[in-house]
């Protein structure tokens, strides 16, 4: 790209996280995720300014179709049945939860992005760097774009934010209060909440206790990652793993109808086989609904990096085959996505 004419500017994560490989082989201007703003300091002359836009609340397809979805689409007969055949087909295959990861421009889904940046240090994390610290979006920001969705007949609502749980911190507020007047609007529709660390579930359950109760929660997504306290430790996460169960089960126990989701890494540095099969009986006996197995992949210039041993690439393939043979033998279907390095798995 930097052979063409125009001046490339590269934005995104990648400034951050890997400034010094960038530098090798770009030395133009950036902008990085925590400041996408700095886009008006590069284009002063436009009228619109990119800090006075508004979030998009529901997710374009953008150019990523593939050919022969460029194809069908100039036949508008066979497009309207293809796309039909297709959400169907899908439908009935997979758990409903699972199409809001796997197609989260699924038209029919309304997106509210609470917050940007996080407040956890989780030891593996590169994107912190990029992203920043947590900052809210106002909560009448919030509630009116919510509004405008149910106004234009969405039904079924995403809560979503790179973390979730801790929305309001900076501002005076808290997540439940945030939810707690999101799902007091009348009319039919459902919230789906992303990646919720287990320690804003743990300190929030009695506000999530009643807010359940209501009926207006269709999935929550509890950002797992092991269920080993030793590796949680050396992850920085939150490692009270009764008191997460308590929590779950308690969320169970207020109202059976929704899915419960989460994700898990496979082969965090010194993770044993005694650390894995400990994830693996939190999934099954927590009854998730719904989640991921990721394969741990070393981001350099993280904490994690200096923590040894480092689990072998042959014992990270025997985890995440006798993960799937686990899940399955406990009645879960398995849907793997990316040559083994991770999968979904849903009832």
């Amino acid at each position: 790209m930097q052979n063409l004419s125009g001046e490339l500017i590269v934005v995104g994560c990648l400034p951050d996280i890997e400034p010094k490989k960038l530098k090798k082989i770009f030395n133009g201007r950036t902008i990085s995720t925590k400041n996408l703003n700095f886009i008006d300091n590069y284009f002063p002359e436009n009228t619109i300014k990119f800090k006075d836009i508004s979030d998009s609340d529901v997710i374009s397809e953008g150019i990523t179709q593939t050919q022969v979805n460029k194809g069908i689409n100039m036949i508008p007969l066979i497009s309207k049945t293809y796309s039909h055949l297709q959400k169907n087909i899908i439908k009935h295959l997979f758990n409903r939860h699972l199409l809001l990861y796997l197609y989260p421009h699924e038209k029919n889904n309304y997106h509210v992005r609470i917050s940007w940046g996080c407040l956890g240090s989780c030891t593996y994390c590169a994107i912190r760097k990029a992203i920043g610290t947590l900052k809210s979006k106002p909560i009448d920001d919030c509630i009116n774009e919510f509004e405008i969705g149910l106004k234009q007949g969405f039904k079924n609502f995403i809560i979503t934010a790179d973390d979730v749980g801790a929305y309001g911190v900076d501002i005076g507020y808290t997540f439940p209060q945030l939810i707690e007047r999101l799902s007091s609007f009348k009319g039919e529709y459902k919230i789906s909440i992303q990646d919720f660390d287990p320690k804003w579930i743990v300190k929030y359950i009695d506000d999530l206790d009643g807010i359940f109760k209501k009926n207006r929660i269709s999935s929550i997504n509890v950002a797992l990652q092991s269920g080993s306290k030793n590796i949680l430790k050396l992850m920085n996460r939150y490692n009270d793993i009764g008191k997460i169960s308590d929590a779950i089960q308690r969320l169970r126990n207020s109202n059976n109808d929704f899915s419960l989701d989460t994700h898990f890494i496979l082969g965090f540095p010194s993770e044993t086989r005694e650390d894995f099969h400990q994830t693996m009986k939190f999934v099954i006996d927590n009854g998730f609904d719904m989640g991921f197995i990721y394969r741990f992949s070393l981001r350099s210039n993280t904490k994690a990096d200096k923590i040894e041993p480092k689990t072998p690439q042959d014992e990270l393939d025997y985890r995440m085959l006798t993960g799937m043979k686990i899940l399955k033998n406990h009645k879960y279907k398995v849907l793997s996505l990316s040559k083994n390095s991770f999968y979904s798995f849903y009832k």
